[in-house]
């Protein structure tokens, strides 16, 4: 069930969210704040609710107004507020079906509402429970000192959404501190154990020559697992593009024997080429946001690993 609100207050939406979810929120076990835009709100509310089956959680979602309309014409979702009152709040109450394991707000701030959204979302934020940012497109400059980003106790951004990824990940490389994670880091999770389980023999008896990455070019996941290898293995990695594929396409050992190859096989497998043995297909589904959500919402703590892999990146691309 979905609930619209016109040129409302935060004091009307907490008593309709009380008469809809009553003690509810009780039961919830964190609230997950989304910034994002008309374009991207339903397709981020899809995650968040396919995340919130694992975590109960109150999601607020506040949605930037459309630039083509924050100067001209109706102001709102039913069109009558005008254009030039100074600012007013919309808002949605979903529940049910329509909101996952929860209950979500839909903040629709105009005007000068625009510029405070930190005040319109802490009285629906709940109690003594952790307390998420995740932007699924563009992150603010400064994820940790933005109004909603100081919020949150883990900041989560996305650049694998982002047009030019790496140099997304560039640009927060230097500014990361503890609570900020990318779900570039999270997409690479089931990568980095397959190559650790698959490479542990090799490595222990240390026949690895050297390592090559193979994936799509300016691919932040790819930057971060080509980082990650040249910290943890004393060996030379190369990064080598490879056009018209999505993420990692292969991870190559050498050895004197011959090639260790992990290859994407498809969207839901991996083949495994060792020398003298036939290939291997192992099941290794592509991420998708809602499951990369859904680990970094378990994980609720700094991860010390992506920090030291991201510094590692900073250094390397300065």
């Amino acid at each position: 069930m979905i609930t619209t609100l016109t040129a409302t207050t935060t004091a009307r939406i907490v008593s309709e969210l009380l008469e809809h979810s009553g003690a509810a929120g009780a039961s919830r076990v964190l609230t997950l704040v989304i910034p994002t835009d008309p374009g991207g709100l339903e397709e981020a509310l899809c995650a968040a609710h396919g995340a919130s089956l694992d975590h109960p959680c109150r999601v607020i979602a506040v949605v930037s107004p459309p630039e083509d309309q924050a100067a001209v014409g109706p102001r709102s979702r039913d069109g009558h507020v005008s254009a030039d009152t100074p600012g007013h709040l919309d808002a949605e109450i979903r529940v049910g079906h329509d909101a996952g394991a929860g209950e979500t707000l839909v903040l629709r701030p105009w005007g000068e509402a625009a510029k405070h959204t930190d005040t319109l979302v802490v009285p629906f934020l709940l109690p003594d429970v952790p307390v998420v940012v995740w932007w699924p497109d563009a992150a603010p400059p400064v994820p940790s000192e933005d109004p909603l980003g100081r919020l949150g106790t883990t900041r989560i951004t996305n650049t694998p959404a982002r047009p030019e990824p790496a140099h997304d990940l560039s640009a927060l490389a230097p500014i990361s501190v503890p609570g900020d994670i990318d779900l570039a880091w999270t997409r690479i999770t089931l990568w980095r154990a397959m190559v650790v389980a698959t490479l542990d023999s090799a490595l222990r008896s240390g026949e690895i020559e050297g390592i090559v990455v193979a994936g799509e070019r300016l691919n932040s996941s790819v930057s971060l697992m080509v980082t990650w290898l040249r910290l943890r293995l004393n060996v030379p990695v190369e990064r080598e593009d490879q056009d018209g594929f999505q993420g990692i396409a292969s991870i190559t050992a050498r050895t004197a024997q011959g090639d260790i190859t992990i290859a994407r096989h498809d969207h839901e497998r991996v083949t495994i080429t060792r020398p003298g043995s036939p290939p291997r297909v192992v099941t290794m589904a592509r991420r998708e946001p809602i499951t990369t959500l859904n680990e970094e919402l378990r994980r609720l703590t700094p991860d010390l690993v992506y920090h030291e892999v991201l510094a590692a990146f900073d250094q390397e691309t300065r």
